[in-house]
């Protein structure tokens, strides 16, 4: 194999600079047509030599990813003179090239266009005839010169022009090199890649298909452009979901490209781009953030800090960034790859598209719906105008738009978004794709928000049939499914069913996972479940008794055996509900950014919502504060005479949410502290919220006899855990901390139920002292307030707060226990509580008018 054209091969960004086949290390002291000779002044007979060496020189840095040096010297080659018309296209088809691997597209624009006119006009005679030995013909240029043209407005994204060209450039080769040549591979790929990129994989499939059969025999797949097709064929598997083949080929490319042409060149790279998003889609975050590490290091170096394909990798740092919950971070890198992207590109271009709807992921994951929603909106619009309407990408913003309205509670226009989304994935990337089996429980979800029923179940059992197919039975993506269609079931009192399915789940979970795995203590404990439903309770029993030995032995398991929830009780004292009050908090960025939170802002903003749209609460009287709007002052403010203080009556019902980090006791004031914005972790004492002051301001200045006060933090969590610290050189150097877990200390233990309740307070609690409270691992909020908001409605607007936590408590436990092998276990008390079980969904008797 010859190595450089071997590299430009493989990744069929930068087509080799010379006609097909041969490289570029033939210059113009190749035999040109006798008609074509530029006799050299007799005073400058070494002129022709310094140009060879010249050209050469300026290849070889062109094929090193050294561009601007590139364009240096073949603008020298230009200024000199060439020997011939072969020999000009050769240099002009080489500053092109260097143009647009730099980034200066319009230059390289018009210096491909006029080199291939010059070229067909001067050779006119010569453009379709077969390539002859020590013959070097303008016209031998111009399939490749197109080849590269083509390139360039695949990075445009102006995918007609890109089709066309290189059909004329495929045209013109065969003619050249015959039908079964295998330097027809050239083009073809480069038609692969177009369609990949267009969303149409079936042409892709059919083109590299036909590319492959051109390597018939084992010499011919020794040529360099065989592997540039095995690439593109990873590239089709990455598409259709196919993560692990595609990893594998990868693989194999990359070692070849490391080998030839070290580990800093510009397609080292390129092949390492798509390596890194595989990781990322399997939630390897880890090798997701190095790959992309790499990435940006090497166009860093061969490129410059301005260049789109720099601005490309910054994107994919942040779209680690926004996975692992560090959004802070991620909008940054957003911000800057955006404004990269944009200054080389335009706003026309499908990569701009792909920022507009991260930067819409990220705000979503922070609860800032309307900045998501416009985001969203943009890049669907543009994704449809440069695309076609049923393109993969479209279905994928369309996604991203159904998810926030879904969180919004607009279930309507993410249904619709979805099924189209749906229809568009279905076709295009075969109905047995990881994408479309997630769209379907998207759907599924909804509908069971929703109660509906008859259209959840058929979506969960179709979300369940296509992981048996294409997993296996007992894979964790089928056991997932079997229980969430078994909860549904079970909500139709569809017991036999559901009881066949929690037994295939539990027999995988041995095989999968063992005997004392969590699990299976989890499917234990719901198959118990339905049984006592049934009033089986003899058979409920032992498996109780299975699943309790297991969850005494994980983290959190002693905390629940001296636990007994409160009770609130039917009350004769009870009174109807004059007005309702809530004010909501939720902190995911603090001022210290090394104890960020996924989720706790978004949080506080569903469970905003959902009190609004779901529970009777008039929009006046919800107040939401969020990250830098949540300082100890504000809050204090807030609970206070600064608002709630003022606005609830004693015959009004309030509830206070707070959603962020809870510290263990402070041993030398024997107090626990919920942290704001702005607290410092080394003062809490100074600087944090203790929540013996929480209660205490709620009894003495929120003069309601009904206070619900909902905690969802944890109190001994493992947010201060070093071992799950991480730091890079892409960050700020600010370590990070393990954001799926609520808490700053593993210290001391905290009892809530120790707080100073006050008259008419009910405090629910997300966890119990020496617990977790984790963040979810399969939606964006955390375990609790997820399941808080389901449960509140868990038997109609009528759910009293005692229903509503009987099932809190056993849904959070049985994620917690099966996805994190811990156990979280919701808590309430309460002391002097009167008036009943409350229902939140109440309506005002008397309502009045917020401010």
């Amino acid at each position: 194999m010859r190595p450089k054209s071997f590299l430009t091969a493989v990744l069929g960004l930068s087509i080799a600079l010379l006609p097909m086949p041969a490289f570029a290390a033939e210059t113009s002291s190749a035999q040109p047509d006798a008609a074509e000779s530029t006799a050299a002044p007799s005073d400058a007979i070494d002129a022709p030599f310094k140009l060879d060496s010249l050209i050469v020189s300026a290849q070889n840095n062109y094929q090193h990813g050294r561009y601007k040096e590139a364009i240096q010297l073949f603008e020298q080659a230009q200024k000199m003179g060439a020997t011939s018309s072969y020999q000009k296209a050769l240099i002009s088809l080489g500053l092109a090239e260097a143009y647009r691997s730099s980034g200066r597209y319009k230059d390289a624009e018009a210096l491909f266009k006029s080199s291939i006119a010059e070229a067909e006009e001067v050779d006119k005679k010569n453009l379709n005839k077969k390539y002859k030995a020590n013959k070097k013909r303008a016209s031998d240029l111009v399939p490749t010169m197109m080849s590269n043209l083509s390139v360039l407005y695949l990075d445009q994204s102006r995918f007609p022009e890109c089709e066309q060209i290189l059909n004329s450039s495929i045209s013109i080769a065969t003619k050249k090199v015959g039908p079964n040549n295998t330097a027809l591979a050239l083009p073809l790929n480069g038609l692969t890649r177009l369609y990949i990129k267009w969303g149409k994989l079936s042409e892709a499939k059919n083109i590299n298909d036909k590319t492959l059969a051109l390597f018939n025999t084992p010499a011919s797949r020794q040529n360099w452009l065989y592997p540039y097709t095995s690439f593109n064929l990873a590239q089709i598997l990455n598409e259709k979901g196919k993560y692990k083949e595609a990893e594998a080929l990868y693989k194999a490319t990359l070692l070849g490209i490391q080998s030839l042409m070290g580990f800093d060149h510009e397609y080292v790279a390129t092949c390492l781009e798509p390596l890194g998003d595989l990781y990322r889609k399997e939630s390897r975050y880890a090798e997701a953030r190095k790959t992309f590490q790499q990435v940006r290091k090497i166009r860093e170096t061969t490129l410059t800090k301005e260049h789109p394909d720099y601005g490309k990798a910054l994107l994919n740092l942040a779209l680690v960034c926004r996975d692992e919950g560090r959004y802070a971070k991620a909008q940054e890198l957003c911000l800057q790859a955006t404004s990269i992207i944009e200054r080389s590109l335009g706003q026309n271009n499908v990569e701009i598209s792909k920022c507009w709807i991260t930067q819409a992921s990220i705000a979503r994951y922070q609860g800032r719906y309307s900045e998501a929603e416009a985001l969203a909106r943009k890049a669907l619009t543009l994704d449809e105008t440069l695309l076609t309407a049923d393109h993969p990408s479209v279905a994928h913003d369309m996604v991203e738009l159904a998810n926030i309205f879904a969180d919004e509670r607009k279930f309507d226009r993410a249904e619709s978004l979805l099924n189209k989304s749906l229809t568009i994935s279905k076709a295009k990337l075969g109905a047995e794709h990881p994408d479309i089996a997630l769209t379907i429980h998207s759907l599924a979800e909804i509908y069971l928000a929703q109660k509906d029923y008859a259209k959840a179940e058929p979506m969960f059992r179709s979300s369940l049939a296509l992981a048996e197919k294409t997993l296996g039975q007992d894979s964790a993506q089928t056991i997932n499914d079997e229980r969430s269609l078994s909860e549904l079931l079970i909500a139709q009192k569809k017991y036999d069913e559901a009881e066949a399915l929690l037994k295939r789940a539990l027999s995988a979970d041995e095989k999968l996972f063992g005997q004392k795995s969590p699990q299976r203590a989890r499917d234990l404990e719901a198959l118990a479940a339905l049984y006592i439903q049934q009033n089986k309770k003899d058979l409920a029993v032992p498996l109780l008794k299975q699943s309790k030995e297991i969850a005494a032995a994980l983290p959190g398991g002693s905390a629940v055996q001296n636990y007994t929830a409160a009770t609130l009780a039917s009350s004769a004292q009870d009174k109807s509900v004059s007005d309702k009050w809530a004010l909501v908090i939720g902190i995911s960025n603090f001022k210290d950014s090394s104890i960020n939170l996924k989720y706790a802002a978004k949080d506080a903003t569903d469970f905003k919502n959902f009190l609004v749209t779901q529970e009777n609460f008039s929009a006046d009287h919800v107040m939401l504060l969020t990250d830098a709007n949540a300082t100890k002052e504000q809050i204090i403010s807030k609970l206070g005479e600064g608002w709630l203080g003022k606005q609830a009556q004693a015959d009004d019902l309030v509830v206070v949410y707070v959603s962020s980090h809870g510290s263990a006791s402070q041993e030398d004031v024997g107090v626990n502290f919920l942290v704001a914005h702005d607290t410092d972790k080394f003062k809490l004492v100074s600087t944090g919220l203790p929540m013996q002051w929480l209660t205490k301001i709620i009894q003495e200045q929120v003069h309601s006899k009904r206070v619900v006060v909902i905690l969802d933090v944890c109190h001994s969590g493992s947010a201060g855990d070093e071992s799950k610290k991480t730091s890079d050189d892409d960050d700020d150097g600010t370590a990070t901390s393990d954001s799926a877990s609520k808490g700053l200390l593993r210290a001391a233990k905290v009892d809530v139920g120790g707080l100073k309740v006050g008259s008419g307070q009910v405090v629910v609690c997300s966890s119990l002292a020496d617990q977790v409270s984790w963040e979810s691992k399969n939606y964006p909020n955390s375990v609790f307030t997820r399941k808080l908001m389901d449960a509140m409605q868990c038997k109609g607007k009528d759910t009293t707060l005692t229903e509503a936590f009987d099932r809190l408590r056993s849904s959070v436990g049985a994620e917690v226990l099966s996805d994190r092998g811990a156990i979280q276990t919701p808590s309430l008390y309460n002391k002097t509580w009167a008036g009943g079980d409350p229902v939140l969904a109440v309506p005002s008797a008397r309502p009045r008018k917020g401010i």
